[in-house]
């Protein structure tokens, strides 16, 4: 009997944190989605920017969709210098700008979001109509349907990061024109106001320069904002799983590793289970999935975990576990990091 070929062994994008890699079989998988979930205040987003600055250090360009804005405020401006000592050269961070643009009947005119607004609200004034700036974005964005974004040329690798917290803003990103709308009952809903297009804004992005790496921190952010009720859950699992599907397909046709950093929901009942938000539909999506705990954390109900590092035990201030794996039972493996000014190591 023929044997068959094994299958391809997957390129990997190393983090430079032991247990990160090794973990991963050496770094994030390219063609594949990576998930990090955790609790707050542990280091998600500077694993994420390691991720980020690690990628550019080896040849190519990343996107970071910041959801958080909290890379302009605090991330970049303490770890964009110590990153650069990390990797030995300089880091460059591009803030892209994505804007809404207005559908106009003369050809090359450009209208930015920014203008129609002030144009409406003169308009408005002149009338004596009572508005609020709520009313003119709502209106910018129905005259708004598409994102524009500029890219520099001739920029080199680079981590590119552009704020997103609205999840509409989120969908269109990803070729989904979506507006959320509140039934009588007081539940908030997604409604389609056009059929998804895989030629996206970001699919343009990536293709444009070459990025090897999509992060996404976190996921959580704009869909906890925008759902917060269970009875909201149907919105947010369809609004994720359009994102996720156009995700998984910019890792098929340009061979990216896309990172999702999401936060944990907790069973009162069952304080010790964290799971990670977004439920089945990224717990599907992604095929390798870390937990980041503090060193001293256990997992209830797993026997005699392994950690891959023993000797880091001491001095160690985070574990990074096995929550998902292709070839690892769940939570049978973990690896200590340690974190200094420096990022994880």
């Amino acid at each position: 009997m023929e044997e068959k070929p094994a299958p391809p062994r997957l390129d990997r994008i190393a983090t430079q944190c032991l247990a990160v890699d090794t973990l991963t079989d050496g770094g994030l998988a390219t063609g594949t989605i990576t998930q990090i979930f955790g609790e707050k205040a542990l280091g998600k987003s500077i694993i994420s920017f390691q991720a980020a600055c690690a990628t550019v250090a080896a040849g190519s360009s990343a996107i970071i969709l910041d959801t958080e804005q909290s890379y302009s405020s605090y991330l970049m401006p303490y770890w964009k210098g110590s990153m650069g000592r990390r990797f030995g050269k300089e880091v460059k961070v591009v803030d892209l700008k994505a804007e809404r643009v207005p559908k106009s009947e003369k050809k090359n005119k450009t209208v930015t979001r920014g203008q129609l607004i002030t144009e409406l609200g003169s308009t408005l004034n002149r009338l004596g109509v009572a508005y609020t700036d709520a009313h003119l974005g709502s209106i910018a964005n129905t005259l708004s349907p598409e994102f524009d974004v500029k890219l520099e040329e001739g920029t080199g690798p680079s981590v590119m990061v552009m704020q997103v917290p609205e999840v509409t803003d989120l969908l269109n990103l990803h070729g989904i024109d979506a507006a959320k709308e509140v039934s009588e009952g007081g539940r908030v809903e997604l409604r389609l106001r056009g059929t998804p297009t895989y030629q996206s804004v970001l699919h343009q992005i990536i293709r444009k320069t070459n990025a090897k790496l999509l992060v996404y921190d976190s996921i959580s952010a704009p869909f906890k904002a925008s759902f917060p009720s269970t009875q909201d859950l149907p919105a947010r699992s369809a609004g994720m799983a359009m994102i996720f599907a156009h995700a998984q397909r910019l890792c098929v046709e340009f061979g990216i590793a896309v990172l999702v950093i999401s936060h944990v929901s907790i069973d009162p009942i069952k304080a010790w289970d964290r799971v990670p938000y977004g439920g089945v539909i990224l717990g599907h999506d992604a095929k390798f999935s870390l937990e980041l705990t503090k060193a001293t954390a256990t997992r209830n109900g797993h026997f005699n975990p392994q950690p891959i590092n023993p000797q880091d035990e001491e001095g160690s201030a985070k574990a990074f576990w096995v929550a998902r794996h292709p070839a690892m039972a769940e939570y049978s493996k973990f690896g200590y990091a340690k974190i200094d000014e420096e990022g994880f190591h």
